[in-house]
């Protein structure tokens, strides 16, 4: 009986819990990276404080998120769990960068010493991207960059 009893409770409290609805509604999950360049790319992602946003373009070490993209493929990066989306993860002026890299290269010095990626591994392009960048991009950023309204990217 009194196992029939902890099912019943056990099963209440998953429907409850199930029914929950999330203050998370609106949130952006999801930011879309399409690779149109007809080459796998490397790619590299950090966020960083808008404050510490220089002109000088480099490799992040330790703090990164870093891989390949096949050609003509796109790649979705879901926020974490622990927010309500990108737009959670980035408030409080903090920006995305991704990091577009030659393949080759990267692949050949992806384990290799910061010291050494910074040194042999082009940055073929580089994004950094506020949420309202990400917002006017309908969250998708595509590599290479689109012409729009005849403005060269």
């Amino acid at each position: 009986m009194k196992k029939i009893k902890n099912l019943i409770l056990l099963s209440f409290l998953a429907i409850i819990c199930a029914g929950c609805r999330s203050n998370c509604e609106n949130g952006y999950r999801y930011i879309t990276f399409v690779n149109k360049s007809g080459k796998k790319i490397g790619y590299q992602l950090a966020i960083d404080d808008i404050a510490n946003i220089s002109q000088d373009t480099f490799f992040y070490c330790n703090k990164t998120s870093d891989n390949f993209i096949p050609k003509d493929s796109i790649f979705v990066l879901e926020s974490s769990d622990l927010y309500c989306g990108w737009e959670d993860i980035l408030a409080d002026e903090y920006y995305l960068q991704f990091l577009v890299l030659d393949n080759e290269k990267f692949r050949k010095y992806y384990a290799a010493p910061c010291d050494s990626v910074r040194k042999y591994v082009p940055i073929i392009g580089c994004y950094r991207l506020t949420p309202e960048d990400l917002h006017r991009m309908n969250w998708t950023v595509v590599y290479p960059p689109e012409k729009q309204n005849n403005i060269e990217p």
